[in-house]
């Protein structure tokens, strides 16, 4: 299982060089999962990614491509299109972006409204038979829509791109409070966690490190959350984004997280947290630091 995928919706205003850069200090981490979508810096960030790629084409066989398609941003409607036809449109242009024959991974970027299951369906199938795309998954699909697209499809659902971290877990929060008369117990799962872990569709974390606007790491906001942050990182020898990273890493599920920064020395930083195993305790210290309360 991934334990860090980099992240790569803010490379758009890197040099080649410094894509590269950001390439190998994942790689000598060991971390090889490279995630995109079609509307990352209007694609040019597949583009950037594609040169940095034709320039060191070694570096093709040392990664894993993952991209991610669905949703339409035009001037007439912003919407999300899970149409078979939109779909396969959306791995061959992001194929040509990228300079490769095929993405090892695509996910649908978001559930579509009028999402049709049998539909879908027929662009895994075609993908799966020109080679374009080798695993599949979804973001942000609940454990239920997981299912509905599962029962028409060949092709296993792997994945699954949900924002998770210390600061915003709802699917953890109800877990702990079922069957009380609090906000924290409502459902705003739909079980996806559950469901998820039942069928061994991994969980990658999206924002790790974000709170209400910016990151929650260092807010003055969020005094108790950062205070622990330090002490742990102090206690450690890694810097506070690592304990968080570690937190979501704790849990039995098997979380991967992702990683948005495009500065080398952060994700060598980050990467420390794949050595980190927080206690039992330092977990629901961290859990409870935001005023979370166990029932």
């Amino acid at each position: 299982m991934d334990k860090f995928i980099q992240g790569c919706m803010r490379i758009k205003d890197l040099t080649t060089a410094q894509v590269r850069e950001l390439i190998d200090a994942n790689l000598e981490e060991g971390i090889n999962v490279f995630d995109h979508a079609d509307i990352y810096g209007g694609g040019e960030c597949e583009t950037l990614f594609g040169r940095a790629l034709k320039e060191a084409p070694q570096l093709r066989d040392k990664i894993i491509l993952q991209t991610k398609g669905g949703i339409v941003k035009d001037l007439s409607c912003h919407r999300y299109d899970n149409s078979a036809n939109y779909l396969i449109d959306c791995v061959h242009k992001s194929l040509k972006r990228l300079g490769v024959e095929k993405v090892d991974r695509f996910l649908i970027h978001r559930p579509d409204s009028l999402f049709n299951p049998e539909e879908t369906a027929k662009a895994f199938d075609k993908l799966s038979q020109e080679g374009a795309v080798n695993e599949f998954g979804v973001s942000n699909f609940a454990g239920s829509q997981i299912a509905l697209l599962q029962s028409s499809c060949k092709q296993k659902i792997r994945y699954n791109q949900v924002r998770v971290s210390i600061f915003h877990c709802p699917m953890i929060e109800y877990g702990v409070n079922y069957n009380r008369y609090n906000d924290a117990g409502v459902n705003r799962d739909g079980g996806t966690l559950d469901y998820c872990r039942l069928n061994e569709v991994q969980i990658q974390c999206y924002s790790p490190y974000k709170g209400k606007k910016k990151s929650f790491v260092g807010d003055i906001k969020y005094p108790k959350l950062n205070k622990l942050l330090k002490e742990l990182a102090f206690k450690y020898g890694v810097t506070p984004n690592a304990i968080a990273a570690a937190w979501l890493l704790k849990h039995p599920a098997g979380f991967a997280v992702i990683n948005g920064t495009t500065q080398p020395n952060r994700v060598k930083q980050i990467a420390k947290a794949k050595d980190i195993t927080l206690t039992r305790g330092e977990w629901y210290e961290l859990y409870q630091s935001l005023g979370r309360k166990l029932p």
